[in-house]
């Protein structure tokens, strides 16, 4: 079985914003990251209502109340590719546990992982371990998985499984990170050349409150 790794990709601002400027979060507490998940080759779809919080009934309601798999930290609207993050502090890990991934430790510091969409149970072995990338797989450095990874504002995450010491992995991996989204910013409010995000409430840890409400 290949390994699964995962990739943790953050953009140049002269590969990722072209020409334009970025500007400011305005809202610093409410950060945003693109991802995917791609399995044997095979890319998992997160954009079904089961993997939504804060459903919309209609154009003028939106995060509707007691409908989050995570307040805080959530997908909504039919996006199954922006990874909205409401409270500092809260990492990748606990957002696949969010969406029903389940994460398994087994003997020799190794773990599992089961994705809701399939069946298979994955699980590191000899040389195959769970990585954070934080760099494109040509030239990024890895980290463990369970290390409790903070993403940052428009990081870009890959989650994808194949050998990183392989050419023939490492060139589907770049395909694959080829193909990833970069819409964060949009959320973000970093990249307003693209207009103006879709609306939402303003979710925030009481003790850490939106800098501006939505």
């Amino acid at each position: 079985m290949k390994r699964l790794l995962l990739l943790s990709l953050l953009l140049s601002s002269c590969s990722f914003f072209g020409s334009h400027t970025p500007v400011p979060n305005p809202d610093p507490n409410h950060t945003h990251a693109d991802f995917a998940v791609w399995v044997n080759g095979e890319k998992l779809d997160f954009s079904g209502a089961e993997y939504m919080s804060g459903t919309s009934t209609d154009e003028q309601t939106h995060d509707e109340v007691d409908e989050y798999l995570d307040e805080y930290l959530h997908l909504h609207d039919e996006v199954g590719y922006v990874i909205h993050r409401h409270k500092p502090g809260l990492s990748l890990l606990e957002f696949l546990q969010s969406l029903g991934v389940i994460i398994r430790e087994i003997p020799n510091e190794r773990i599992c992982l089961t994705f809701p969409q399939i069946e298979e149970e994955i699980c590191e072995e000899d040389f195959h371990y769970f990585f954070v990338y934080t760099n494109d797989p040509y030239e990024g450095y890895a980290r463990d998985l369970r290390s409790d990874y903070l993403f940052d504002d428009i990081d870009r995450i890959l989650i994808t499984n194949g050998s990183e010491t392989t050419s023939e992995d490492i060139d589907a991996m770049h395909e694959q990170w080829m193909q990833m989204t970069n819409d964060a910013c949009l959320y973000s409010k970093t990249c307003p050349w693209r207009g103006d995000p879709p609306a939402e409430n303003c979710i925030a840890d009481p003790e850490v409150p939106c800098v501006l409400g939505e």
